[in-house]
């Protein structure tokens, strides 16, 4: 023991307290600097990332896992029209069936065709204070046509119909402002029937009506028509 004390110098004391702080420096630095890819899900603190922590555009598309942000989670005032939703807003079609809209104006002393829905051709012609419809089926396939005139004027509350049927390669049309109880009405409305041999059907209601507009001879043939 004394020549342990004797050997025991300052000098000796103090480069040992210098080796031991070195060493524990150098453990501490070694526990600071991490290495890489050394961090793991295991070593995050639970909310440890918290939003302050995320650099802007960090977090792309890739990044987020497949039914991660839900309906709820979305604002919706950030959001576009969806391309089908805006097809939607336009629909063209009714339960496998297309729709047709009808509007044609034409000048006095005119005809036009309006449209042609499965082959069907409909055209209106202007007359002096009359306007005329015609349907006309298409010449292949054979055809069933049906339509029903509702008259003004006299005996406006009867409603008739009309009937006209078609082998195939046969074309007999129906003149529907003639279908009103009156005969040829100058303007009414017609709903309307038509079928085929190989399966085309169309229903909707035609309107038809001279000066349609203030100040104007002309005749207008509107509606709706669905075709499946």
């Amino acid at each position: 023991m004394n020549q342990i004390r004797k050997r025991l110098t300052y000098a000796n004391v103090m480069s040992s307290i210098a080796v031991f702080l070195v060493l524990g420096g150098a453990t501490a630095l070694a526990a600071v600097q991490l290495g890489k890819n050394s961090v793991g899900t295991k070593q995050l603190k639970k909310n440890a990332v918290t939003t302050a922590k995320i650099k802007k555009n960090a977090v792309t598309t890739a990044k987020i896992k497949s039914g991660a942000v839900t309906g709820d989670k979305v604002n919706l005032g950030t959001l576009g029209t969806v391309p089908s939703a805006q097809s939607a807003e336009n629909a063209n079609s009714v339960d496998g069936q297309s729709a047709h809209k009808l509007r044609t104006i034409i000048p006095e002393g005119q005809s036009a065709t309006v449209a042609v829905v499965s082959g069907f051709t409909i055209t209106g012609t202007c007359n002096a204070d009359d306007a005329d419809v015609t349907i006309t089926p298409p010449s292949g396939p054979g055809s069933i046509l049906l339509a029903g005139g509702v008259p003004v004027g006299a005996a406006a509350d009867t409603t008739t119909r009309a009937w006209a049927g078609n082998n195939p390669g046969q074309t007999t049309p129906i003149q529907v402002d003639n279908l009103s109880a009156g005969g040829d009405a100058s303007y009414g409305s017609s709903p309307v029937d038509l079928t085929t041999t190989d399966g085309a059907v169309v229903s909707g209601v035609i309107a038809y009506d001279y000066d349609a507009f203030e100040n104007s001879e002309d005749c207008i043939v509107f509606g709706h028509l669905l075709a499946g």
